[in-house]
């Protein structure tokens, strides 16, 4: 691409950005950390899911002190709704370290702020370049579509040869006078209008698309396909003692490491173990557990497909002290202390007369 031409798309992609982009509230602003928590929170995330949780987050822990100062508990609390809870963590501990190693400052060296914990090399190319308009180029999903379509990428996006040459690529494009704006254009216009089945005919840079320009931009980019879908059985237990919920934590567990959850153990094929401790859970129990719910709905963790079922028991008052790692919490608080979906949509299931109960 001739130095012409491609300051002619910089100009195009600008403005653009200016007339079309989102508005969105983490773009109000060029605080780093609020920059930080919500790119964080974008991962695996879609916009439009996890603005509430950004705003409350944001309210509760308006800088890295009180993120910081805070517990992991807390943090994973204001987490609620927006999944993969390890980004929480360490986000979380991101801020201790910039605290106690950075003078509470996010650095403006790409260097440096790589060293924070669950900081990559998106996460800093997108602080560095919206905060302090500094010169380096993101590469997430849809900055990989628009580079590949419009250079004719064909090579496996997901190789990792394929997303070095894409970041070498992303960098020789880059707008250096205006960064910020130029990653923010291309990922927006990625989520907009150079989606999967493109719009070509409203994206302001089609005239210089190569992909487009040769009919292939149904076929760019190349991507394998995905892992198949894994099917199992989550089964939750409802043990109910004086008007509160019993809630377990253990981080070897397939899902849920991080947080408190509703006892529950997995059933599927190909399952290398029993993901959490089901004996031990069993023989607490006053009476078999009774399986009384099922949520109408197949549900998605990652590659899972998951159809969940709840079952009740009793637990012996004397084996209450032999569980370890566990709380008993108001019914009422199930939703904040079990920071998932699926709290809601149990309870739901559980109060709901249509519900699909076991006999």
């Amino acid at each position: 691409m001739s130095i012409q031409n491609k300051l002619i798309i910089h100009q195009k992609l600008l403005d653009w950005f200016k007339r079309n982009h989102r508005k969105l509230i983490f773009r109000e602003t060029k605080n780093p950390y609020h920059i930080w928590v919500s790119e964080v929170m974008l991962q695996q995330t879609r916009v439009n899911a996890m603005l509430v949780s950004y705003e409350k987050f944001i309210k509760k822990f308006p800088d890295i002190s009180s993120l910081a100062n805070s517990n992991l508990e807390t943090v994973l609390a204001y987490w609620k709704g927006l999944g993969y809870y390890s980004r929480a963590e360490n986000l979380y501990k991101g801020a201790r370290y910039v605290m106690e190693n950075l003078e509470g400052e996010i650095p403006k060296d790409l260097e440096k702020i790589l060293q924070i914990p669950g900081i990559g090399k998106y996460t800093a190319s997108a602080i560095l370049s919206i905060s302090y308009n500094l010169p380096v180029a993101v590469l997430d999903g849809n900055v990989k579509r628009v580079l590949s379509r419009l250079f004719l990428f064909q090579g496996d996006i997901k190789k990792a040869s394929s997303e070095k040459y894409l970041q070498n690529l992303a960098n020789e494009f880059l707008n250096p006078e205006n960064a910020g704006d130029h990653n923010q254009a291309l990922m927006e216009l990625g989520a907009l209008i150079c989606i999967p089945k493109p719009n070509c005919v409203s994206c302001p840079i089609s005239a210089f698309c190569l992909a487009c320009s040769q009919d292939l931009q149904n076929q760019i980019p190349i991507s394998k396909k995905e892992k198949e879908k894994l099917f199992i059985r989550l089964n939750f237990l409802w043990i109910e003692w004086n008007g509160e919920v019993l809630l377990t934590l253990d981080n070897e567990r397939r899902f849920f490491k991080k947080i408190y959850a509703l006892p529950f153990w997995i059933e599927g094929k190909n399952l290398s173990k029993d993901y959490l401790y089901k004996e031990k859970i069993f023989s607490l129990l006053e009476v078999p557990p009774k399986p009384i719910a099922v949520l109408p709905n197949k549900h998605s963790i990652t590659h899972h497909d998951i159809e969940v079922l709840v079952y009740k028991s009793r637990l012996e008052k004397l084996n209450f002290l032999k569980l370890e790692n566990t709380k008993w919490i108001p019914v009422s608080e199930l939703e904040f202390e079990f920071p998932s979906s699926l709290a809601k949509k149990i309870l739901k299931s559980l109060n709901s007369s249509q519900n699909l109960f076991f006999q």
